[in-house]
Formats: structure tokens, sequence, C-alpha cells
């Protein structure tokens, strides 16, 4: 047996008193077998949970590999790795597969997978290995049995052969008697006859756990501070099922301790099973851990965050394009902050400001707005060549440009990237900006306003520039040639400003709205000369927009009769 070390203590008024504490040992036709322990005198009493000194920091994040990482585990391995990288101390990963039937590999390496994309590295499990496995309960089960028979020679637990039919007519009684639905107790005090009859015949049974009648746990919960139980809200429960498989409170106590765990930091919906675990550390004479229980993460209805509120698992999140470090940064402002307006941390950063102290107890919203908000944040703040290198990847994948770097990609990352909250984005961004909905544009209620400004004298101006070689000559130039030729343009059409600017902006991009329009019209003449922008992009070049620009039939704008939209983009 694993021997626990430096996990805090917790002080008790004792077990019941028993009169025959150990199962009595002896033989029958030459077998060795254990006798059922007897003549149980249950007294009141209650436990106390306490911290003793601090040690070595040892937490675990303990995943069901039963589907993906739902983002409110990711944030509670997130808040154990904190606490354990604040606190010098270790962070194990074990998995809790004890349902055999939900359990899979896929599911498991799925998890592995979002931890590590995330970036919390482990120090001991699952596939790093330590002193404490192994690492999956499936293959604990030895250890699980030795335990259970512990308690059996204790007489801590019984054999229980109740029928599935006889449970359920417990659970009727006690509704119809307005009761909560606790086992009665049936087999707790069998005699020893009882018990060796029914083990003759081949019944199955379970262990259950003797639960005193009277009592109390109370603990000191990190997080939500003083909780306390009655003992009479829960009846002798089961630890072994009648297969063989050990019941999940027996199991993740029996890890906890074996694995020498001193801070259990986990949702609040494993608050209830504090009681029966309390009774088997104490009933093993194993030291309790410290508790931490982190609030629900809640759909913006207050509800409990599900799949039909959309996106809720970390590998979905990644699909659509979002940062790990802005998912680590959002887990970590559910339910926690640092006393300040500051919302922007890295993961360093979070390690150096947690503290367990911080961490809310009422329930935590999830903005979806908010966190694709952060993600835009923290996208912009990536290093110039890390952004390019990302999104120029993304746009040469989609088909969009020749190449993933140079010029034209730098240009268009820095013209774009504040309209960019996710990195999918950037594709519809790009082909808008190739794009040309001059039609569109000039069809709609906002198009109105233009066409009252007076915006084909504005037309009629452009292609005399773009005719003559003015415009092409001035955007070769660059930034600067653009300045220089529209300061000289409005002084000849004496438009400044947005008079000037917003006929400009939709006779050049089609659009109403966008980036800079300086910016813009010399990206686009890059576009069309550089060789960058991909055949199947859909890109309108400057040849392409001026011919349209010429057979538009501006008086038929004016007179709201609609006109065909052929040949608005490519």
């Amino acid at each position: 047996m694993a021997t626990v070390a430096a996990a805090p203590w917790f002080k008790a008024r004792l077990i019941p008193e028993l009169k025959n504490r150990q199962s009595l040992l002896y033989c029958r036709n030459g077998h060795r077998r254990y006798r059922q322990s007897l003549c149980f005198r249950r007294r009141s009493f209650s436990i106390y949970a306490a911290a003793g000194d601090e040690g070595a920091v040892r937490v675990r994040f303990a995943p069901s590999p039963t589907g993906n990482l739902h983002v409110g585990g990711a944030r509670t391995a997130l808040f154990n790795y904190l606490y354990a990288r604040s606190k010098g101390g270790k962070f194990i990963l074990r998995i809790e597969d004890t349902d055999l039937e939900r359990s899979t590999r896929e599911s498991e390496e799925a998890v592995l997978r979002d931890l590590s994309w995330l970036g919390l590295a482990w120090d001991e499990g699952l596939g790093i290995g330590g002193n404490y496995g192994p690492y999956r309960q499936s293959e604990r089960n030895a250890l699980y049995k030795e335990f259970a028979e512990k308690l059996l020679q204790s007489g801590h637990v019984y054999r229980c052969f109740c029928s599935n039919e006889e449970l359920e007519k417990m659970k009727e009684m006690a509704k119809l008697k307005q009761l909560p639905p606790v086992y009665t107790g049936r087999w707790a005090s069998a005699t020893e006859e009882e018990v060796l009859e029914e083990l003759a015949k081949g019944t199955p049974y379970t262990y259950r756990f003797r639960v005193p009648k009277e009592g109390s746990l109370k603990i000191d919960d990190l997080i939500r501070g003083e909780v306390s139980w009655n003992f009479d809200t829960l009846g002798d429960f089961v630890i072994m099922r009648s297969n063989g498989q050990p019941v999940y409170n027996f199991c993740v106590t029996v890890d906890d301790a074996t694995m020498a765990i001193s801070h259990v930091i986990r949702a609040e919906e494993h608050l209830p099973n504090t009681l029966r675990q309390a009774l088997i550390y104490k009933a093993l004479g194993f030291p309790m851990p410290h508790f931490a229980h982190v609030s629900l993460i809640l759909a913006p209805d207050r509800s409990k965050l599900s799949k039909r509120h959309g996106a809720t698992s970390v590998g979905q999140f990644r699909d659509m394009g979002y940062l790990p470090q802005a998912m680590v940064n959002y887990l970590a402002l559910l339910g926690w902050g640092d006393g300040t307006e500051n919302e922007f941390f890295s993961l360093e950063q979070l390690v150096e400001k947690f503290t367990i102290e911080r961490v809310n107890k009422s329930g935590a919203i999830f903005d979806s707005t908010k966190l694709r908000w952060m993600n835009g944040q923290h996208l912009r703040s990536l290093p110039s060549e890390e952004l390019n290198q990302i999104i120029g990847e993304r746009w040469k994948d989609a088909n969009i440009v020749t190449e993933s770097q140079g010029v034209f990609i730098q240009d268009a990352v820095l013209l774009l990237k504040d309209g960019i909250d996710l990195i999918p984005d950037s594709e519809k961004a790009l082909s808008s900006l190739l794009s040309y909905p001059l039609y569109e544009t000039l069809a709609s209620t906002e198009g109105k306003l233009i066409l009252e400004d007076g915006v084909s004298e504005v037309a009629k101006s452009l292609l005399a520039a773009y005719d003559s070689g003015e415009l092409c000559g001035a955007l070769a130039e660059g930034q600067p040639g653009w300045k220089n030729w529209v300061k000289k343009f409005g002084k000849l059409l004496k438009r400044k400003g947005k008079s000037l600017f917003m006929p400009l902006r939709v006779l050049l991009t089609g659009k109403l709205h966008g980036p800079d329009i300086g910016a813009t019209t010399v990206l686009l003449y890059k576009a069309g000369t550089s060789g960058s922008v991909a055949p199947q992009a859909g890109f309108v070049t400057f040849d392409e927009r001026f011919k349209i620009l010429r057979e538009v039939q501006w008086e038929s704008f004016c007179s709201n009769v609609p006109l065909s939209a052929g040949a608005v983009t490519h």
C-alpha cells in the first residue's frame, strides 16, 4: 500500500464501537474463508476536516474519457495547474475510466490532446508515468479490491445480497413516506448463518459502507468556506458492485489517498460526494486532503452550459480558430480575478497571480461574444512575423493567394487584422477586399445618400484619372503617391473629407465601409500587379472595376429603376 505523504490530517470523534471488530478467519473443509463481521452497535459521531500544516502540494485532474473535454473540465484542469505551479507543486493527470461502456481510448487521446494544446503540461500521470501509477482507474482494480477487503475485515463494509427488485421497493416505500431514498440496512445486521447461506447459493452481492445513523461531517472548503452534512441524509452506500467493479466514490478516494493528493480542486457538482469520501478516508485511516469546489460554468440564461448553447468543448473552439492562449485567459476569468481591472494574462502571468482564495463561489457566465473579442486581442498581440505566417498559410490553404509569405501578405495582414477576431475570419476579410459589389451598394439604402451627393460626377473624373495613367502611376509609388494624388483630386473637385473619401471608397472598392481607403486602394493595385492573388480567388482587378464603372447607368439609379447586377463580382 502506498503511504500518504504531506497531506493534511483531519480530526474525528471516532468510528462506531464494534463488538467483533475484525472478521474471524476459520477453516471449513480445508478452505480459509472470511467471516462477515457481526453485531455492530452504532453510535453517533461527527467528523471535522481541517487543514493541517502545508506540505508538498500535489493536485490532480481526473477526467472521464467518455466524450470531448468540456470547457468546464478545462477550467478545472487550469485551476489545478495554476495552483500547483504557483505553489511549486505537482500537477497529476489521472484517467477515471471505470465507466467501461462509455469510456474510449479515442476520447482519452482527445482529452490529452486538448490539455496539451492549452499548454497545461502535467508532471506525472498518463503518458509520463510516476511513482504512484498506474494512472488509469481500469488498471487499478486489484488495489480497489485490496482496500475493499480491508474494510470488510474491519467491519466498515458488509455484503449486501439485496436484489434490484428489493432495492426498487425500498425506494418506492421511501417515496410514499416522503423520505429520502436511502438504503434501509437490510443486510447491515445479518447473522453469520444468513450470510453463509447466500454465499453458498452463489447469490450476487455488493459491498456496502456502514454509515453512522447520527452525526455530521464538516469541512473547510477553500472556496466555499464551512460546509456540513448530517449522516442521516445518507444510507449505507455501495463501494463495490456485484460484478466486482468498484464505484466512483470508492475509486476516487483510494486513488487520491494512495497518490498523496494534497488538494482536491474540482467542480461543485462533486460537493455531495465529499460526505461518502470522508467516511472512506477515515475508515481506511487516510488523512483528508484540502477540498476546493469550483462553481459551474453557466449559459447566458443561467442554466448549466450544454451543447444546446453552441460550442462547449475545447476541441470545437480549437477547430473554430481560437488560440490556446485566449482560451486559457478567458477560462481563468470565469470565476477568478486578480483584484484589478486587468483582463489579459499570459499563462505565466496567471501562475504568478493565481490564488485559490480569489476564486468566486458563484456561477460564472460563459459569454461567447467576449471570448471572441478576447481572442481577437490575443491574435493581434502576436509578433507580426507569427501573425503573418498564421494568416498567410490560412489564405494559401483557402486558395486565395499563391504564396503564404511576402510583401503582399504583410501589407494585407496589417490592413485587415483589426477586423479579424478568429483566424478563419481572415478568409472572409481578404475575399471581401478583393470583391467589387458596386451595384448592390448603389442599390442599398445607404447607397442612395452617395448618389444624392453627386457620386456620378466623381466617377467621371476618376475614370479620366485612370485612363490617363495618373492614378496607377500614383499607386505605383505606394502610400506617398496616393496621398499626393488624392489631395490634387480633391482640389480639382472642390471636395474634402467625407465628401471626397466616401464616393472614392464606393467607386474604388464597391463598398461603403472598410479599412483605410488609401491603404486599401494601394493594396488592390498591388494585388493586380504582384501575381500574389490566386486565379480562383474572385479578385476583381482595376481594369474590370473601371469597366464596370463605365457601364453604370446613373440616371437609372437616381430614378429608382432596378438594374441587372451582372458582372459585379468575378
